[in-house]
């Protein structure tokens, strides 16, 4: 160990790979090396001092601010770089288990999926309709749990650069590098950390909804948008090798969608002006890519018409350019290279669609009129159109290999997913606020019965109204009518979508979001507004009927325990209701739905929630068919496991059988984000995943059960666990009390990570009902209870085995042979081994008084114990995640690290108790305790 390390830290201890402890072992010496240069030896000798506990963490506080916080940030520095390390380490150990295992032997990967799906029997025919109805779509939002700034993330990924070019894990060296920098060093390393040093870590501002939009389009542009056509070649390859003599047809089957700029539900900044501007910036940007794209393409394409003569169509089209566009900017070889010219006219085009986007966006989403498009692309399509012919004249001219690989390939495949809107934006709103708004609109329509308000009206008779009002064709507000403030900002809302889909494209925003849904009235309001807005209409038939017309997708999305158990109903409701067939029948016969699992999670515990959303999907799946309809499950998973978080491709694995098809949506939070998404070799890796369990999930194969039994135990688990969980978040009086003294939920609050509220607009912290579920779950992080991830699960197994002498080998047999229970009961391990009682202990015993913390913390351990000792008895195993011994030794590196911060942040909280401190803007002490939380956030790899 060097004596200039940040730690005196062995991590080859702990089991790591050689690469990886080296990586390390390398940052930790570098580390210290720069605290060293930047005259901070002090902190380097303050760390170690903490890490072996010969200090109390109040003392390390001292006197100064800056000298604690200087702590705090050289110790969070520490463990971006671990994970960054960890990172890197994934990559490489993914890529040599690829490198020596049989093609036809590799996991989780597209060609072991396709390989696997012939040998099982699929048809060329059947693979090709599996691919078509394979419809994967990540959605990017921007929750709350991003603790870091965008310009730390950026010299991260810089790191992660450096380290995988030490071992050959990227393409180095620089062909355009001057030979002195031919080989990366550790100089550039200390460069880096340098910068990473003299970064602030915490924003001195909140988030603004642009910054975020902006921060999403930076992971579109960098990594979703190059990896998007390596996961198409991926795909190209193995269906080669699976079926050598067939062609098929690569539909576009992972697509993007985005909440940033488009969720209001909670978050009064995000106006209908930030939606149409992010709607404008989405566009932006995928016409500058584009151009940027062409113009690489054109590079490539220098085939002289001399050798490979273009097809007549190309040539056709050519003339029909000039025609129509007039002169462009064309090289001197342009006559004798027709694709040179031809893709000079498509970068025309681009440019044309970009001028005209500068007019929208000077017209504002209020314009009643809309310039053309004029010589510039309308749709996607239209581009496409345009690459196909240049493809078509390629293969024709002996060209097969320009045509189906290389840049023109890329290309062609991200304008058939992207289009050039780049991700549907979704729009979600809280049904709440549709309630207010249909309110003044149906009074101010004189829709209403006399002397009667909308909310004082039973269901039936809500519903009567709504589905009246729906079939009518006429409007329901007076030309000069205007809404109050709140009501004003729902309907224009739904208004600025219409403006989107007239002005730009209707693939802009194609599903609007109702969040606490918990009747049918609240799906028909929401159809109401579409309607009012111009987003449904009723048109006439040529059998002189009327059809309705529809723009958009209306999704409920379930999210309380109770509303899962009525999913099912409110689906049948909404089918059978004759306002909303007509909105089924415009929309294809296709249902999403969207399924909450932060929110259910908080409301009945880990174990209750799980089996709630896993039963849900059974049953509205099995209601779908009953009805005929297409349905799309769409997962709200959070980032951390106690809301829905963990391996995806396992999630999608075990769904109940009948509830996919091929079509899902998911949610990717916060710093899921970035760990996923910020180097493209991981983004490759986690897509893969995802792409290969959904086929093997959606092919046609022998229909997997789910034995009566085990559903029935589940539920018996579900319901003693939720018991548990209940009596002691929900139904001890003083659980408020404790809990906003042993965790820093008060202070979180306060961090400057998004540009949406904590609690509840106009509420504070008064309790857990006006608490979102993210921050819900990140104090419990921070306290190291991680209580949201695990808590139940014990008392539901106890309950289980005691209640019948078979209950333990059932459960056993359920955890062996049912991917469901399997998925659930790894996934809590993994928060098990997060959870560190004897730090939690330091939170409890902040608690006033002091019999009150004791108290809930043993109730809490004994839950701990308990649920430790029977997961061990289920699985058979020794310790905990034994199977995954990777993440085990990454965990054992990490759990002593992180005490001293821990133990920093509560002497930090105690001081601020103590000297009844107001958090003013620029107070140090406060700034030291923000720092501690984006610290144990970067030890603990997880916020909410």
């Amino acid at each position: 160990m060097s004596h200039s390390a940040f730690l005196q830290l062995d991590p080859r201890q702990y089991g790591l790979a050689d690469a990886h402890a080296d990586d390390v072992a390398l940052l930790n010496r570098v580390l210290g090396e720069t605290l060293c240069e930047q005259g901070l030896d002090n902190l380097r000798v303050a760390a170690r001092h903490l890490l072996t506990a010969r200090g109390a963490a109040s003392a390390a506080l001292g006197r100064d601010p800056d000298d604690t916080h200087g702590l705090l940030r050289a110790y969070t520095l520490f463990f971006q770089l671990l994970n960054t390390a960890e990172q890197v380490q994934i990559v490489r150990a993914n890529r040599e288990q690829r490198a020596t295992a049989d093609a036809d032997s590799v996991r989780d990967t597209v060609q072991g999926a396709v390989l696997e799906l012939r040998r099982r029997g699929l048809s060329a025919a059947d693979m090709q309709s599996l691919l078509d109805r394979s419809d994967i779509c990540p959605v990017l939002t921007a929750h709350p749990t991003e603790a870091r700034r965008r310009a730390v993330l950026d010299k991260l990924h810089a790191v992660a650069r450096l380290l995988a070019a030490r071992s050959r894990e990227c393409h180095w060296p620089d062909p355009d590098a001057p030979l002195s920098r031919q080989a990366p060093g550790e100089e550039d390393l200390r460069r880096t950390l340098t910068a990473l040093w003299q970064t602030e870590e915490v924003r001195h501002a909140a988030l603004t909804v642009d910054d975020e939009v902006r921060n999403a389009l930076y992971f579109f542009e960098h990594t979703i948008l190059r990896v998007v056509p390596w996961l198409h070649e991926d795909m190209r390859s193995a269906l080669r090798d699976a079926w050598p003599d067939e062609e098929f047809d690569i539909p576009p089957f992972l697509r993007y969608r985005s909440w940033v700029g488009g969720d209001r539900d909670g978050n009064p900044n995000v106006t209908p002006e930030v939606t149409w501007r992010t709607a404008i910036a989405h566009r932006e940007t995928m016409l500058r890519l584009y151009e940027e794209q062409v113009a690489v393409v054109r590079r490539d394409l220098s085939v002289s018409a001399r050798v490979a003569p273009p097809s007549r169509s190309l040539l056709r089209s050519l003339e029909e350019d000039r025609a129509a566009i007039g002169p462009v900017p064309l090289p001197p070889s342009a006559p004798a290279e027709p694709y040179v010219a031809k893709l000079s006219y498509i970068a025309a085009r681009l440019q044309a669609a970009r001028e005209h986007l500068e007019e929208v966006r000077a017209l504002g989403p209020r314009s009643e009129s809309w310039p053309s498009h004029g010589t510039g692309y309308v749709h996607g399509a239209d581009f496409e159109a345009d690459l196909r012919l240049v493809e078509r004249s390629l293969s024709a001219g002996n060209g097969q290999r320009l045509a189906r690989g290389g840049a023109l390939a890329d290309l062609i495949v991200q304008v058939r997913t992207f289009g050039l809107h780049l991700a549907a934006l979704d729009v979600r709103q809280h049904s709440g606020e549709h309630e207010l708004a249909v309110e003044e609109l149906l009074a101010a329509a004189g829709a209403l019965p006399a002397r009667r308000r909308y909310r004082e009206l039973k269901e039936s008779d809500r519903v009567r109204v709504l589905t009246r009002e729906i079939l009518s064709p006429r409007p329901l507000a007076p030309a000069e009518w205007s809404a109050a403030p709140r009501g004003c900002a729902v309907i224009d809302a739904v208004r600025t979508v219409r403006a989107i889909h007239r002005s730009m494209s209707p693939r802009a925003v194609t599903h609007y979001v109702v969040s606490m849904t918990h009747r049918l009235s609240h799906v028909l309001e929401a159809l109401l507004l579409a309607r009012e807005a111009g987003l449904a209409r009723w048109a006439d038939t040529e059998a002189g009927g009327r059809r309705l017309e529809s723009d958009i997708d209306i999704v409920p999305l379930i999210e309380t325990i109770e509303d899962l158990r009525n999913a099912d109903a409110l689906l049948a409701a909404m089918f059978a209701n004759r306002a909303y067939r007509a909105q089924l029948d415009a929309r294809g016969r296709a249902q999403e739905v969207m399924l909450g699992y932060s929110d259910s999670s908080k409301d009945g515990g880990y174990l209750a929630a799980n089996w709630s959303l896993h039963d849900t999907q059974a049953r509205i799946a099995a209601t779908c068919r009953r009805q005929r309809v297409d349905l799309r499950v769409f997962h709200g998973r959070g980032g951390t496991v106690g809301r829905g978080g963990g391996r995806s491709n396992r999630a999608i694995a075990s769904q109940p059988p009948g509830a996919f098809d091929g079509a899902i949506r998911f949610t990717e939070q916060g710093e899921v984000i970035a760990f996923r998404y910020g180097l493209p070799a991981i983004a490759h890796l986690h897509l893969e995943q995802i792409v290969s369990a959904s086929l093997l999930a959606a092919a046609p194969a022998r229909r997997r059960r789910e034995e009566p039994v085990w559903q029935q135990t589940m539920a018996d688990l579900a319901s003693a666990s939720r018991s548990a969980y209940r009596s002691l978040v929900y139904e001890d009086p003083d659980f408020w009390s404790f809990y906003t003294q042993a965790t820093p939920i008060a202070h979180i609050s306060r961090l400057p990570i998004a540009s949406r509220p904590v609690f509840r607009p106009d509420r504070g912290i008064v309790g857990l009902n006006d608490l979102r579920a993210i921050p819900w779950v990140f104090a419990w992080v921070q306290s190291r209870y991680v209580l949201p991830g695990w808590f139940g699960i014990g008392s539901g197994l106890a309950a289980c085995i005691e209640a019948d002498s078979d209950g333990l080998e059932r459960l056993r047999a359920m955890y062996r042979r049912w991917p469901f229970f399997q998925m659930v009961v790894d996934n809590a391990q993994l928060e098990l081994l997060r959870a560190h009682m004897p730090t939690a202990a330091l939170y409890a015993a902040r608690v006033r008084p002091t019999e009150l913390g004791e108290r809930f913390h043993a109730l809490i351990e004994h839950e701990y114990d308990l649920t430790c000792a029977l997961v061990l008895k289920v699985t058979e195993q020794k310790s905990l995640v034994a199977p995954e011994q990777v993440v085990r030794r990454f965990a054992d590196l990490r759990n002593p690290v992180v005490a001293p911060l821990n133990r920093m942040q509560v002497a930090l909280m105690d001081r601020w108790d103590r000297e009844g401190s107001v958090a003013a803007p620029g107070d140090p002490w406060h700034g030291a305790l923000l720092l501690s939380i984006a610290g144990i956030a970067a030890a603990m790899q997880s916020t909410g």
